[in-house]
């Protein structure tokens, strides 16, 4: 009889912490995603200011091309060019603000 509530209380921890180890790893992943966006969206702003004090004399499709090449370098390819260009485009706006 306490052999089988015991198991039974067993099992019900190793599910809550499975349970619970799961939500953990998932909020972790989303934390540490949104806090790479950030570090990535600083670094567009500092491209963005770069490339408009070091070449003004570009047109404004070169200095986009130029700054989406430089923010996907500086990011170890991590980041496709289209995010890139979202993150640029918002950091632009940002500025202009």
């Amino acid at each position: 009889m306490y052999s089988t509530l015991f198991n039974l209380l067993l099992s019900i921890a190793s599910i809550v912490i499975s349970v619970g180890g799961v939500y953990l790893i998932n909020f972790l992943n989303s934390k540490i995603g949104s806090e790479k966006t950030k570090h990535y969206y600083d670094l567009a702003q500092k491209v963005v200011m770069s490339i408009e004090q070091s070449n003004p004399q570009l047109a404004g499709i070169d200095k986009k091309e130029l700054a989406i090449n430089k923010l996907v370098e500086l990011s170890d390819n991590k980041i496709t060019t289209n995010q890139a260009d979202i993150l640029l485009e918002a950091s632009v706006y940002d500025i202009k603000k």
